[in-house]
């Protein structure tokens, strides 16, 4: 139960108490000689014994009930003694707490079972009050216990259906921060373990083609291949931890090492960039490197060597990014894709504020994203 639920729970029957318990001592210490001491000693003691009962009912609410219930149960009895009506002194609102609680904690079943024992004891309290003579001042003192008993039930129920709900929301929180942590670690694994994937068989293809002729260029193949490997076990690693950064350290300098990886003999990347670079913000920052990456991803996976790749940047009052594939010798069977890389990258760009599209060109393929740049100061 939280702090200030519980402080709630405890702070209305403590100014029950403060408020009703004087009040009712006072009213029985005025009552005619015929409520001898022993019996207003007995009515105090359970008025007291009431308001304790009420502390517990946000702990013990069925048992509590069930024990206030008892206690009006003699308080209504004693009518039938002193000729005193006991159980419509003012302590006996307490008992409305106890209802109250039934209806906010306990199952459905219990709370009609409060309600219903609360309207009988209305019943019972007014068929033994010797005040209550004329029919009409029964009923109304009837219904006026029924009201105020149906009102603490109702407002449990209310409580109970915005905590509900209140629970219901922060469950549903949960769930979808899960979901949108489930979605950024499928793109970021996408990102790099694909990637990775893709020039790591795209090495080993040139490897194994100029093994024998060309050696050197077979080691090198196999060094970016082992580098690839490296790269993408610390980026998984990377994408797991807590404390990863939101923004790729390198900046824009990792862009060298993205290309770099990539080429091949069999694989020739131009980078070229036009314009005054400007300050990138961190959304745009992780944007910009995965869609190069997602580019030249889809360059090697897709076409068959030799193959040119074209990267553009043109910096203006926004950066515009341009990955250029001249289709190599043809299209290639081999695919890894899901389909999802491309969607991923531009659910990217937009949270970055930028826009981004793709599509086939007259030689080949094509990605294009616009992203925005810091003002300069």
């Amino acid at each position: 139960m939280p702090r200030a639920s519980l402080r709630l729970d405890l702070l209305v029957p403590g100014l029950l108490a403060v408020i009703l318990l004087p009040a009712s001592l006072v009213a029985l210490a005025q009552q005619p000689t015929a409520l001898t001491l022993p019996f207003a000693l007995a009515a105090g003691a359970l008025f007291v014994a009431l308001h304790v009962v009420s502390f517990f009912a946000s702990r013990y609410p069925l048992g509590a009930f069930v024990a206030a219930s008892a206690i009006m149960l003699l308080l209504a009895v004693f009518p039938v003694a002193v000729g005193v009506t006991t159980a419509l002194y003012p302590s006996a609102l307490a008992y409305l707490v106890c209802v109250h609680q039934v209806a906010v904690r306990c199952d459905r079943r219990y709370a009609l079972l409060a309600i219903a024992t609360a309207v009988v004891g209305a019943g019972f309290v007014v068929l033994t009050a010797p005040e209550l003579i004329d029919p009409i001042w029964e009923l109304g003192a009837f219904l006026g216990l029924v009201a105020a008993n149906a009102a603490a039930w109702a407002f449990g129920l209310l409580q109970r259906l915005r905590r509900a709900q209140a629970v219901e929301q922060q469950e549903a929180r949960v769930r979808e921060a899960l979901a949108d942590e489930r979605t950024r670690i499928s793109a970021e694994l996408h990102d790099v373990v694909a990637h990775s994937l893709t020039v790591m068989l795209a090495q080993a293809e040139v490897a194994r083609g100029f093994l024998r002729e060309r050696p050197e260029v077979s080691e090198r193949a196999l060094d970016v291949v082992l580098d690839s490997g490296r790269s993408a076990l610390r980026g998984m690693r990377g994408i797991v931890r807590d404390d990863a950064p939101l923004q790729p350290a390198a900046g824009l300098d990792a862009l060298g090492g993205i290309i770099a990886g990539a080429r091949s003999p069999e694989t020739r990347i131009d980078l070229r960039e036009h314009g005054t670079r400007r300050v990138l913000s961190a959304p745009v920052l992780l944007a910009l490197l995965p869609v190069v990456r997602e580019g030249l991803t889809n360059a090697i996976r897709h076409t068959a060597p030799p193959r040119a790749v074209q990267v553009r940047l043109e910096w203006g009052s926004d950066l515009v990014v341009t990955i250029d594939d001249d289709g190599g010798s043809g299209a290639s069977g081999a695919g890894l894709g899901t389909g999802t890389g491309l969607a991923g990258i531009a659910e990217r760009v937009r949270l970055a504020g930028g826009s981004f599209d793709s599509g086939p060109t007259e030689d080949g393929w094509r990605l294009r994203a616009v992203l925005p740049v810091e003002e300069d100061a």
